[in-house]
């Protein structure tokens, strides 16, 4: 690979769209093979939304169905 390719190569990169938080995770989980994540972060973030609504308004009828 010549240096222009890798130039250009270089600026397509940084002309690229943010993927965001949430890409950036998929994206590294599938680069690396690292699928076994996907469970853990999904538990963490069900976890989250949990504690965000126990916490709020609507913390009563979240503790009703529990």
């Amino acid at each position: 690979m010549s240096k222009a390719d890798q130039d250009q190569d270089f600026l397509d990169a940084a002309q690229q769209k943010d993927r965001g938080l949430i890409g950036e995770f998929v994206g590294f989980m599938a680069e690396n093979k690292a699928w076994w994540m996907a469970p853990i972060l999904i538990v963490l973030g069900l976890l989250g939304v949990l504690l965000l609504a126990g916490a709020s308004g609507i913390g009563p009828f979240v503790y009703v169905f529990g």
